[in-house]
């Protein structure tokens, strides 16, 4: 499991207005040496300090961060770490940086810069979505350069249906937190590249303009709920029953959990995993109930997302679709913690598919207005439970 480390003595209650989830993606690696990275994001929730987590959980070697700084709303302010300019993070580890005194406003864009000194391995260019980029520099330390020298990398792989845009925005950069006086409540959602490609960022924009609430994204595609990624798709990530301490409980601020997963469960085994890791129902709803429970331990709230429609997607039959239909049937017996995304994105006139408009083009994943209709269908759903 990765551990985080608070470097300083600040003592400040913070909360994650902006994460991800980093999958184990060293088989599509490169080696660079001296460069700057650059990060670029929208944010949540704002505050009068903000710190950076990075993590080197999936590293060969230790992670060496020479220099880092935060830029907002046309000020850069220098990161420190214990007091030293720069931090070497171990294998399997991720630390935080000092508290930065830099004002964050409410959904503002911030660009996040980080020198890598050293022989460092990550993808030239991870997945991005229309408000998540990361650009790597010209040999050199550029953290806060005003005209940050990007250099053109090849393209992340993506599968045959590259029309998909996931969340992610580099490597090694987790979270962005914030502080401020005004109590906060984060919301973390757990998903697969149905959540990756941005619901919860959806549903982020529909909330009130002085929300207390932070929606952060930890979807990781091709994730499934109960198993790892087999050794051939590692980039799969390991299983939302396995994330949850780390990509769930450790969220700074951490006060509700959506589990939006199952559809790879579904999908994958006998095309991408061994068939024989095609689960039962009964086995994934014991995979939400440990959850669940997890969820109740902690002191956090939790809600199960249904299952969406596949008819027509890829390694769809019918023994996958009964399984579903039981799986769903047994998510919305929780009631109010049930999200009941099947509904909202299902013709009307022929259930077990996606209404066309919602239909990305796959028969699986949501085109932008279906993730619009997520968005909104998680939103309604927390003003229950939240707001």
């Amino acid at each position: 499991m990765t551990t985080s480390t608070t470097f300083g003595s600040d003592t400040t209650a913070w909360a994650a207005t902006w994460g991800q989830a980093l999958p184990d993606v060293r088989s599509d690696s490169e080696t660079f040496t001296d460069v700057s990275l650059r990060s670029t994001l929208r944010v949540g929730i704002g505050g009068e300090q903000v710190r950076l987590e990075f993590s080197n959980e999936y590293g060969d070697q230790p992670l060496v961060i020479g220099h880092a700084a935060v830029t907002t709303n046309g000020r850069t302010a220098f990161a420190r770490f214990d007091g030293a300019d720069g931090v070497t993070i171990p294998v399997g580890e991720a630390a935080f940086t000092d508290a930065i005194d830099l004002d964050v406003p409410d959904h503002a864009v911030v660009n996040v810069d980080f020198h890598l000194p050293e022989r460092t391995a990550f993808p030239p260019l991870y997945g991005s979505c229309s408000e998540f980029t990361c650009d790597m520099s010209e040999r050199g330390d550029h953290v806060g350069a005003t005209d940050f020298p990007a250099v053109t990398a090849p393209p992340f792989p993506m599968p045959d249906d590259a029309q998909i845009s996931v969340h992610e925005s580099g490597p090694f950069l987790r979270s962005v937190d914030v502080a401020s006086a005004t109590p906060r409540a984060v919301v973390v959602c757990l998903g697969d590249s149905i959540t990756a490609m941005g619901w919860p960022e959806a549903a982020a924009s529909l909330l009130p303009a002085d929300s207390s609430i932070s929606i952060v994204n930890r979807g990781i595609p091709g994730n499934r709920l109960r198993l790892d990624a087999g050794t051939t798709n590692l980039s799969n990530g390991r299983a939302g029953l396995n994330r949850f301490p780390v990509d769930v409980l450790g969220t700074s601020g951490i006060a509700y959990v959506i589990v939006a997963l199952g559809t790879n469960d579904l999908g994958l085994p006998g095309e991408f995993e061994p068939l024989d890791e095609l689960p039962t129902a009964a086995e994934l709803i014991a995979g939400y109930d440990a959850i669940l429970n997890g969820a109740v331990a902690a002191g956090i709230g939790a809600s199960v997302a249904t299952i969406g429609p596949r008819n027509g997607s890829d390694n769809y039959d019918d023994e996958r679709e009964q399984i579903r239909t039981a799986v769903n049937d047994w998510i919305r017996g929780l009631g109010a913690n049930c999200i009941d995304f099947d509904a909202s994105l299902r013709n009307p006139a022929s259930p077990l598919e996606l209404e066309n408009r919602y239909d990305s083009g796959d028969h699986l994943h949501p085109s932008d207005a279906g993730q619009a209709q997520l968005g909104r269908t998680a939103i309604s759903a927390l003003q229950q439970m939240l707001l």
